[in-house]
C-alpha cells in the first residue's frame, strides 16, 4: 500500500509540472530565451508587459493601441557568438485574441554607428500564421541573415504592433544559431 501511494504521489507530481517552458531550453547555439518573469520591475515600460495571460509564468510582451512595440531584446553580435553566423531561428509563443491582430515578431541586424540604418530586417507575420484565436500557438521562422554582417553591429528582436487594432501577447521567445 506504502508503494501505491508513493507512486501515486508521483505521478501527481508529475501531472503538476508544465512543458510549457520547453523551448527555452538553453545551448551554446542559444542567443537568448526568455520567458519575460525576470524583467518585471527592470529598466522598462511595465505597460509592454502583460500580466496573467502568459504561456508560461505570469508575464508575456504585449503590444496594442497604446503600444507600438514590446520590449526590445538587443546585443551587439560579438557578444551573440564569438564566430561568424549565417541563420537564425527564431521561436516563440503567440496569442492572438482576433483577426484584427496583425502584429510580427521581428529580428533586426542594425549598425550601431549609424542609428537606424537596418542591415537586415525580417520577422513572423503572426496574423499569416496564427489561425487559432484566444490560443497560445507556437511559432518560428528561419533566417538567412546577408554575407556583409560584422560582430559590431546588433542583432534586435522585438513584438511590433504593425497595423494590428487588437492587443497581440507573445511568450517564451528563443533566438539560436542554426549555421
Amino acid at each position: 500500500m506504502k508503494t501505491y501511494i508513493g507512486l501515486l504521489g508521483l505521478a501527481l507530481l508529475g501531472a503538476c509540472s508544465s512543458d510549457n517552458g520547453q523551448n527555452l531550453k538553453v545551448d551554446d547555439k542559444t542567443i537568448t530565451a526568455n520567458d519575460f518573469e525576470s524583467i518585471a520591475g527592470w529598466n522598462n515600460d511595465p505597460t509592454t508587459l502583460d500580466r496573467g495571460r502568459a504561456h508560461s509564468g505570469q508575464y508575456a510582451i504585449k503590444v496594442d493601441g497604446n503600444h507600438e512595440f514590446s520590449t526590445t531584446f538587443d546585443m551587439p553580435l560579438a557578444l551573440a557568438s564569438s564566430k561568424k553566423f549565417n541563420t537564425v531561428l527564431l521561436e516563440g509563443w503567440a496569442y492572438l485574441p482576433s483577426d484584427k491582430s496583425t502584429g510580427m515578431l521581428g529580428i533586426q541586424i542594425l549598425d550601431p554607428n549609424n542609428p537606424g540604418k537596418e542591415i537586415f530586417g525580417d520577422g513572423i507575420r503572426l496574423g499569416e500564421v496564427v489561425k487559432e484565436y484566444k490560443k497560445w500557438v507556437p511559432v518560428s521562422k528561419e533566417f538567412k541573415l546577408p554575407d556583409n554582417i560584422n560582430a559590431t553591429q546588433h542583432i534586435r528582436m522585438s513584438l511590433w504592433r504593425a497595423d494590428a487594432s487588437d492587443f497581440v501577447l507573445v511568450d517564451d521567445v528563443k533566438i539560436s544559431i542554426k549555421e
